[in-house]
Order: C-alpha cells, then sequence, then structure tokens
C-alpha cells in the first residue's frame, strides 16, 4: 500500500511539474516607468529627467539625467547618483539614442560606462557620483535623448533606477 501511495505521489508531482525559465529585463521592464520619450520643440534645448526614491530604508536617492544641444553641433549629457548614505559603489552606464525617422523608433548608438568607489574618494567616504559627457560628430538636425542606469552597492546589496530624457535637436546654432 506504501509502494502505491508514494508511487502516485511521484507520477502526480511529474504530472504537475512546470519549467519557469526567466525572461531577460527589457528597458521598459526595467527600473524606471517611463512612457515614450517625446520629440520636443525645435526651440527647446535641455531635457532632463529626475527620479528619487522615498521608500524608507532604501540607501538609493536620487539619480538625475539630462541632455542638451549646446547649438555649437555637439551635445552635452551630464549623470548623477545619488544615495542617503556612505555606500561602497556606484555604477552608472549612459546611453545616446537617436530617433530614426524611417523606423519611427529611437536608435541606441552609443554608450558609456562609468564607476566610482569609496576608496577613490579623498574622505574614504561616498555618496554621491556626477559625470559630464560632450558628444561630439552626431548628424545635425537629427533628434537625440539620453537614457541612464543608475546603481549603488554596499556590502552585498544592490539598489537601482533608470532615467530616460526626451529627445532634443542637434544643430549648430541658435534656434
Amino acid at each position: 500500500m506504501k509502494k502505491k501511495i508514494l508511487g502516485l505521489a511521484l507520477v502526480f508531482t511529474m504530472l504537475v511539474s512546470q519549467t519557469a525559465y526567466a525572461n531577460e529585463i527589457s528597458w521598459n521592464q526595467s527600473l524606471c516607468s517611463h512612457e515614450d520619450s517625446q520629440l520636443l520643440n525645435d526651440d527647446v534645448s535641455l531635457a532632463e529627467d529626475t527620479v528619487f526614491e522615498t521608500a524608507r530604508g532604501k540607501v538609493f536617492s536620487t539619480g538625475i539625467l539630462k541632455i542638451s544641444n549646446e547649438q555649437n553641433g555637439n551635445l552635452f549629457i551630464s549623470v548623477e547618483t545619488v544615495a542617503h548614505k556612505n555606500i561602497d559603489k556606484i555604477y552608472q552606464t549612459v546611453f545616446l539614442d537617436e530617433w530614426d525617422e524611417t523606423r519611427e523608433d529611437w536608435v541606441q548608438i552609443q554608450n558609456w560606462e562609468f564607476e566610482r568607489t569609496k576608496e577613490e574618494e579623498e574622505s574614504g567616504e561616498l555618496s554621491s557620483f556626477y559625470v559630464e559627457i560632450t558628444v561630439s560628430g552626431c548628424k545635425l538636425n537629427h533628434y537625440y535623448r539620453a537614457r541612464a542606469m543608475h546603481l549603488v552597492e554596499w556590502d552585498d546589496y544592490m539598489e537601482g533606477k533608470a532615467t530616460e530624457t526626451n529627445g532634443v535637436l542637434l544643430t549648430d546654432h541658435e534656434v
């Protein structure tokens, strides 16, 4: 009788078990809740996105991302990540996307990765990291946006958010 019950339990387990596969996380499912980026009017030269973490007990505080048309053929991008307290590392990945009118979609054309550790700080304490990027050589009269992943690490833990700007038109003159 015990063998019969054990056999039925084994068969039942085999019948109701399912294989679960983890999906790769896409940008839209990641650490942000953004709507699609908009193409800003020609006379708007700066786009910015800021995310705040207001949940109590979290270490990640703020992620700020800006892109601007410098009106000289260059784009200027700045990214900043801020934590509530001293942490071990900050990671930032910045993506530059160009609007493709044919596809009516954004296409990633470049990316940069930055990291800062508390050991690199003179005080030995790290709670924020700011980076500026000047981008030249992009096509004039095209729209560009920036996206960024902001991650903070302490001990064996990590938190992060994503930012995404609207698109600005790149020109070599004042609009």
